[in-house]
């Protein structure tokens, strides 16, 4: 072949690789945002539409004047992150400082750690909370239950804390309910068996389950075909300072998320609140920065908890409010977007009353997904700032979710994605 030859073929080779990887970009930029349309689309204030036949009666309300009671009418919401790791875990890098730094950059108030244990936890003072950069940030572990998976264990002091547990886990909640602390699952579907949850549904005395995970979502998109494209919109996401979109976007399954789906079939027996962690584990540092940052994930699954009173400045008090406050199932999730989020409420009136007030700074078109005994009941088309009632047909444990509506395409809708989930509320009889 000449060298005229050779180069043509050179550029042909190119051309080609191009066409490929811009084919492959294309499918994974559209796979991640297109998914099909609500099954059911329930319109409120009209009564021959489908919500007449599911028993529902749904109305618009004005947000000013719903008739809103207990933490649902007022309270001081604080925004936060779960299941964080720091350089106390073995596999971790990452000071208290860089933690706080980066959840104040993030607009967090708490951050809850979930380090894995070690000779760190005998420390003087290792379990104590403290205020850096203005956020609390609550040391707790990471504490593995033989037989039975993982949980957050979050309260236990240096007279009370175990490296290992042999125990039960009525056992260990009933210790970490004694010093007013927080216990919740983790990993509750991890790819990984030996930290999938196994004991059961039934969670005795577990106060939350973290129903979404960022580790265990990455490894799940790290193992399919999309697993180039992901990583790609990360690293670009670093350089422009938006990798917290391309994280959002490994949750590929939405609302059949494996966590969500369980979560649903545990609270049908316990009193569990819905959380989101993050497991964020930065691997190492480069030029001394820490390689993935804190900042974009304190950015994507945040818990919003809603207290009586701001936290306390004393750092321990502070810890068993925000306990206190997780426990009782004050709490939502955001998918983004939190301080947008601020303000959504969802919860009973009466015995056969559900009120949704979507968050006042939320603009444009949203679908409000009701969910009735972990089943899906239909979506409600809503606008932000509004506010929906909805008289349910019978006692039952109800939660909802907010979308962004997206667009409609045919059989398929474009940017339908989870916005707000909210923890369950168990409407039973009068």
């Amino acid at each position: 072949m000449s060298r005229r030859g050779r180069r043509r073929w050179r550029r042909r080779v190119v051309r080609a690789a191009l066409l490929l990887a811009l084919i492959y970009a294309a499918g994974g930029y559209l796979t991640s945002r297109v998914g099909p349309r609500p099954a059911t689309v329930l319109q409120p204030d009209d009564p021959t539409a489908p919500a007449a036949s599911t028993g529902l009666v749904i109305r618009v309300a004005d947000p000013a004047a719903a008739p809103l009671t207990g933490w649902l009418a007022s309270g001081v919401e604080v925004r936060g992150a779960l299941s964080v790791h720091s350089g106390r875990s073995h596999d971790a890098e990452g000071t208290f400082d860089e933690i706080g730094s980066a959840a104040e950059r993030a607009g967090l108030d708490f951050v809850m750690l979930g380090d894995h244990p070690g000779a760190w936890l005998f420390e003087p003072g290792a379990l104590d909370p403290v205020h850096n950069h203005g956020v609390l940030l609550v040391p707790g572990q990471e504490m593995v239950i033989p037989g039975s998976g993982r949980v957050l264990a979050v309260g236990l002091e240096a007279d009370t804390v175990v490296e290992r547990w042999e125990g039960s886990v009525r056992d260990l909640t009933d210790r970490i309910e004694a010093v007013d602390g927080y216990v919740s699952v983790v990993h509750a579907r991890s790819p990984r068996g030996r930290e999938r949850w196994q004991a059961g549904l039934d969670a005795p005395g577990i106060d939350a389950w973290e129903t979404l995970d960022v580790s265990e979502i990455a490894r799940i998109r790290l193992a399919d075909r999309w697993a180039g494209y992901h990583i790609g919109s990360f690293l670009f996401g670093l350089v422009t300072g938006t990798a917290d979109g391309p994280v959002l976007r490994l949750n590929r399954e939405g609302t059949a998320a494996p966590g969500l789906l369980a979560y649903d079939s545990a609270r049908a027996g316990e009193s569990l609140t819905l959380v989101a962690g993050l497991n964020h584990h930065p691997k190492a540092r480069i030029a001394g920065r820490l390689i993935p940052p804190y900042t974009p994930f304190f950015r994507t699954f945040v818990n919003h908890v809603v207290l009586d009173r701001p936290l306390s400045d004393d750092p321990r008090e502070a810890r068993r409010e925000l306990a206190r406050g997780l426990r009782d199932g004050q709490v939502f999730v955001s998918l983004g977007d939190a301080p947008k989020a601020a303000g959504f409420r969802f919860g009973r009136l009466d015995h056969e009353t559900l009120v949704v007030r979507l968050p006042p700074e939320a603009t444009g078109r949203y679908l409000v997904r009701l969910l009735r005994n972990g089943r899906d009941v239909g979506w409600v088309p809503a606008e932000g700032g509004s506010a929906l009632t909805v008289r349910v047909p019978g006692p039952g444990i109800y939660r909802v979710e907010v979308a962004r509506a997206g667009v409609p395409l045919g059989p398929w809708r474009y940017g339908l994605r989870p916005w707000i989930l909210s923890s369950a509320v168990d409407m039973d009889a009068a």
